[in-house]
C-alpha cells in the first residue's frame, strides 16, 4: 500500500497553481500555451512557469508539464524547443500522448521523467507492461478503469506509478478515442480543441429530447483509502479549465480526506464553485454506475432551499448556507431541467423587511433577482463571494535561473571562465594587485550568483590561485558576467540544435515498400459493415480475406483483454496455414504484437486510433515490429496530407469511423432499455443534433456512434 498518496492539482493559470499549493496539493499538472490538450485554458508562459518553479521547489512541491497532443511532423521542432525549456528548468515530468514524440525525446533528454496521457487510452495490463518497457514511468490510468482492474495493474508492474482521475469532468467517450470534435467540426479533442459534442442536445427519431451523453461529474471521496490501499500513487483532480476557486477548494478536499480530517466546508466548497451531479463513473465495474445526468449538463453548485413563495419581486427562502449580495442563483423553472436560469442575488431583506448584505446558515430570507422562480422550486448557489480569491501576480515572484558552476582564472590581463565544455575569455582588464587575498574572488563570486536577466546563474564558482591579491573595478566584472552568460547561453542553444539535428538524423525510416492498392481501401477491412473496424463476436465466420491476407482488426477497447486477446490466439492457431493480417488499435496490442513476431505467418498494420501524424510515430512502429509491420493508416481527423507521407503511411477517405466509443451502454444509461431485455444483443438508434443526423450502436455493454 502507498503509503503518500501524492494529490495532483489541474493548473489552468498562474493563480490556479499557487490556489492548488495553498489548498493542499502535492504537485500541480499545466501546460504551455501549445500542444496542450486544453488549448482554452490559460496556461502558462515560460516567464510564468519560471516563478512557479521558484514558489514550488523550496517546499518540495512537484510541477507536471503536458505536452499531450498528436503532433504533425511540421510541429516536432517547435514542440523539442518546449520540450528543452522544460528539461532545463527541471520539470519533475512531462506528459505525453504522442508516442512518436516520446521515442524522439528519450534520445534528446533521457533524464526528462516520461508520464504517458490518459490520451493514451491505457487501460490493461498489457498497455502499462508495454509502456514500461518505452521508460515511461508513470501511466494515467483511462477514467474507465475500475478498483479492482487498478489493483491488480499494479500487482503485476509493481514498479509503475499509476495515476487516477479522483474528481472532475467524465468523458462519455473513452479517453483518447474521441474523433466527434474533429471529425464534426474540425475541432480536434486529440489537439487541445474539444467542442465538447458530448454536452449538446440530442433527439431521437421518436422525439425523445435529451442530454443522452452528458456524464456527471466524478467524486471519490469516498473511496480514497480502497484507491489507496490498491496501490494508487496519485490521485488526480481534472480541471485546467476551473478556477482558482475550485482548484483550491478541491484540493483541499482531498487533502482532508487522505489526512481522515472533517472535509464538509472543502466540499460545500467546492462543489459551489463548480459541480454537475456526483458518480463513481466505472470504479465499481467496467459498465459504470449513473454515468449521465440526462438533464441539465452544467453547474449546478450547492442546492441551499426552495422557494416558498413570492412577493413581488422577490422570493422566500429559509438558506441552508449563508447567502450575499451578488451571489449566483440557479434555479429550473417548475423544476424543469431544460428551463435553467442563472440569475445573481440583487438584494436580501428579512421577514421584518430589513436590508441585509449577507446572511447565515439557516436564515429566513427574501431575495430579489431578475428572474423569480416559481413556489417549490428548488435554488442552488452557483457562486459565492466569500470563496473569492485575491488577485496573483507572476511578476511580484522571483524568476527560477539554473545553477552553473564556473570556474575562473586569470590569464594575463583577460579573465578567463570555463563552464563544461564553454570557454569564455575577456577583452584585457586593468587588473591592479591587492592587500585583500580574496577581495576579488568574493565579489565576482557575488556578481555572477546576481546574474540580472540571465536565465542561468552561478551556484558554486571555483577560482584559481592567481585570482587572489587582485582587484578589478566592479563596474567591469558586471560587464564581463553579462557578455560571459550571453555568450554561454549561445553556446547552450547551438549545442543544443546540434544534438537535435543528430538526434532527428537517428530515425532513418527503412526503404519504402509500396503497399498494395487493396488496403488503400479502407472500407475492406471491415469485419463488419454495420460497426465497421473491430472483430465481431463470432470472427471466423465474418473475418475477411483481403489482399491474399485474413484480416483481423483489433479492438481498442478491452473491457476483458486476457479473454479478448486469447481469443485472438485461438483465431491464429486454428489459421496456421493462412497468412494473417493483425490490426493494431491500443499500445495494449503492441505486446501481443511482439509475442508473435516469429510467428511466420502473422503480419501487422497500425490501425487508426494509434494517430500516426508524423513520420516519427511510424519510425517507432516500425523499429518495433520490423518487416512484420506492413503498413498503417493516418491520423484519420487531420484533412491535409501528412508531411513526409511514405507509402507505408495510408491516408484513410470515404471511411466512417465512430465517433464515440463508450464503455458504457447507450441503451441502458439513457433508460431505453433494461439489461435483463438485452442480453448483450445490438441495437441501434438514430440521433438529430443541429442539423446532423448520428447513428449510435450498442453491443455487449460498448457504444460506438457514426456520422450518417
Amino acid at each position: 500500500m502507498s503509503k503518500n498518496v501524492e494529490i495532483l492539482a489541474p493548473a489552468g493559470s498562474f493563480e490556479a497553481a499557487v490556489a492548488a499549493f495553498e489548498g493542499g496539493a502535492d504537485a500541480v499538472y499545466l501546460g504551455l500555451s501549445d500542444f496542450s490538450a486544453r488549448k482554452a485554458a490559460k496556461n502558462f508562459s515560460k516567464e510564468e512557469l519560471r516563478s512557479l518553479k521558484t514558489l514550488a521547489a523550496p517546499d518540495g512541491k512537484k510541477i507536471f508539464a503536458a505536452l499531450n497532443t498528436v503532433l504533425k511532423s511540421s510541429e516536432i521542432n517547435s514542440a523539442l524547443d518546449a520540450a528543452r525549456f522544460l528539461s532545463d528548468i527541471s520539470v519533475d515530468a512531462v506528459i505525453l500522448q504522442d508516442i512518436g514524440f516520446a521515442s524522439v525525446l528519450k534520445k534528446l533528454f533521457p533524464e526528462l521523467p516520461l508520464h504517458a496521457s490518459t490520451q493514451m487510452s491505457v487501460h490493461t495490463v498489457e498497455g502499462v507492461k508495454f509502456l514500461k518497457t518505452q521508460g515511461f514511468s508513470r501511466v494515467v490510468l483511462s477514467r474507465e478503469v475500475p478498483l479492482e482492474l487498478i489493483a491488480k495493474i499494479k500487482k503485476e508492474v509493481p514498479d509503475m506509478e499509476l495515476e487516477v482521475f479522483v474528481h472532475g469532468a467524465l468523458c462519455y467517450s473513452f479517453s483518447g478515442l474521441c474523433l466527434a470534435s474533429g471529425m464534426v467540426l474540425g475541432r480536434s479533442g486529440n489537439r487541445g480543441m474539444c467542442a465538447q459534442l458530448c454536452r449538446s442536445y440530442y433527439e431521437t427519431e421518436e422525439g425523445k429530447k435529451g442530454y443522452f451523453f452528458s456524464c456527471n461529474d466524478l467524486e471519490y471521496k469516498d473511496f480514497v483509502q480502497q484507491l489507496k490501499f490498491a496501490g494508487v500513487d496519485s490521485f488526480k483532480i481534472e480541471g485546467r479549465m476551473k478556477s482558482p476557486e475550485y482548484v483550491f477548494h478541491t484540493s483541499a478536499l482531498y487533502r482532508a480526506v487522505l489526512d481522515r480530517s472533517d472535509y464538509f466546508d472543502a466540499l460545500k466548497n467546492s462543489r459551489i464553485c463548480f459541480a454537475r451531479k456526483a458518480t463513481t463513473g466505472y470504479l465499481k465495474n467496467f459498465s459504470g454506475v449513473n454515468l449521465l445526468c440526462g438533464g441539465y449538463p452544467g453547474h449546478r453548485g450547492v442546492k441551499i432551499g426552495v422557494c416558498e413563495k413570492k412577493l413581488k419581486d422577490r422570493f422566500f427562502i429559509k438558506t441552508k448556507y449563508s447567502l450575499g449580495i451578488r451571489d449566483g442563483l440557479l434555479f429550473f423553472k417548475n423544476n424543469d431541467e431544460s428551463k435553467p436560469f442563472n440569475c445573481s442575488v440583487e438584494e436580501i431583506s428579512s421577514a421584518s423587511g430589513k436590508n441585509l448584505k449577507i446572511v447565515g446558515d439557516s436564515s429566513r430570507v427574501y431575495v430579489k433577482t431578475s428572474e423569480l422562480p416559481e413556489v417549490g422550486d428548488e435554488i442552488y448557489l452557483v457562486s459565492s463571494r466569500t470563496l473569492e480569491r485575491k488577485k496573483v501576480n507572476p511578476g511580484s515572484f522571483p524568476q527560477w535561473k539554473k545553477a552553473v558552476e564556473p570556474e575562473v582564472s586569470l590569464v594575463g590581463n583577460r579573465i578567463k571562465i570555463k563552464c563544461g565544455d564553454f570557454s569564455y575569455e575577456s577583452e584585457e582588464i586593468a587588473a591592479e594587485r591587492s592587500e585583500n587575498q580574496n577581495g576579488f574572488k568574493d565579489k565576482f563570486a557575488e556578481i555572477l550568483k546576481n546574474s540580472a536577466d540571465s536565465f542561468y546563474f552561478s551556484d558554486k564558482v571555483s577560482f584559481e590561485k592567481n585570482c587572489e591579491n587582485v582587484f578589478v573595478v566592479p563596474s567591469v566584472l558586471k560587464k564581463i558576467r553579462t557578455d560571459f552568460y550571453e555568450k554561454y547561453a549561445a553556446f547552450c542553444d547551438a549545442a543544443f540544435e546540434e544534438k537535435k539535428e543528430k538526434v532527428l538524423e537517428s530515425f532513418v525510416l527503412p526503404e519504402s515498400a509500396e503497399v498494395p492498392g487493396i488496403f488503400r481501401e479502407r472500407a475492406l477491412m471491415n469485419p463488419d459493415k454495420d460497426i465497421p473496424f473491430f472483430m465481431p463476436d463470432d470472427p471466423e465466420a465474418s473475418l475477411k480475406s483481403v489482399g491474399g491476407f485474413l484480416t483481423v482488426p483489433l479492438l481498442p477497447l478491452m473491457k476483458e483483454s486476457k479473454k479478448y486477446l486469447s481469443k485472438i490466439n485461438d483465431i491464429i492457431s486454428k489459421n496456421s496455414d493462412k497468412k494473417i493480417l493483425v490490426g493494431l488499435s491500443n499500445f495494449g496490442h503492441l505486446n501481443f504484437a511482439l509475442e508473435h513476431l516469429k510467428d511466420e505467418n502473422i503480419f501487422f498494420f497500425i490501425d487508426f486510433s494509434l494517430y500516426i501524424a508524423n513520420s516519427f510515430s511510424y519510425s517507432f512502429f516500425k523499429d518495433l515490429l520490423g518487416e512484420k509491420l506492413l503498413f498503417g493508416y493516418s491520423w484519420i481527423e487531420e484533412k491535409e496530407e501528412i508531411p513526409e507521407l511514405l507509402p507505408e503511411i495510408i491516408p484513410i477517405s470515404g471511411f466512417n469511423p465512430p465517433l464515440f466509443i463508450s464503455a458504457g451502454c447507450f441503451e441502458r444509461s439513457n433508460g431505453f432499455k433494461q439489461c435483463a431485455e438485452c442480453g448483450g444483443k445490438r441495437s441501434e438508434k438514430t440521433l438529430m443534433n443541429c442539423g446532423r443526423k448520428f447513428k449510435v450502436v450498442s453491443k455487449n455493454c460498448v457504444t460506438f456512434m457514426f456520422s450518417e
